[in-house]
């Protein structure tokens, strides 16, 4: 790998690790009003969709894209927040929610397409 190669993947993988440490330090005040957690027993069908939706394309999993938070998308959520080193918990909460859509903005060069496809609006985040 060239110097410029690694100057550039350790300049994206730190600019990464600062916008996730700045999920981490916000609050639960700070959350998105109105948008419950979505895990097991959750009837947030488009919340579900759009979670399972993001792990398939950017995550590589091969989630069915029901609505239901079953086994499979809840032990998928899980194995995201051990790589993202979120708590460990099987729930999308505003921290969780918030690095799905970090990882969704990454991955299409910064574009908005969870605000655009609705997301925003049925997976808790922090802003």
């Amino acid at each position: 790998m060239s110097s410029n190669t690694t100057r550039r993947a350790s300049v994206t993988v730190g600019a990464a690790a600062l916008v996730v440490a700045g999920l981490f330090g916000a609050t639960a005040a700070q959350a998105k009003p109105g948008v419950a957690t979505i895990g097991t027993g959750s009837h947030n069908k488009t919340g579900i969709k759009c979670v399972q939706r993001a792990f398939n394309a950017y995550a590589g999993t091969k989630l069915a894209v029901d609505g239901v938070y079953g086994t499979n998308t809840k032990t998928a959520v899980q194995n995201f927040q051990r790589f993202w080193r979120l708590p460990v918990d099987g729930v999308v909460g505003p921290r969780t929610g918030g690095t799905i859509e970090f990882m969704v903005a990454q991955n299409n060069g910064g574009k908005d397409v969870w605000r655009g496809n609705g997301c925003w609006a049925a997976v808790p985040t922090l802003n």
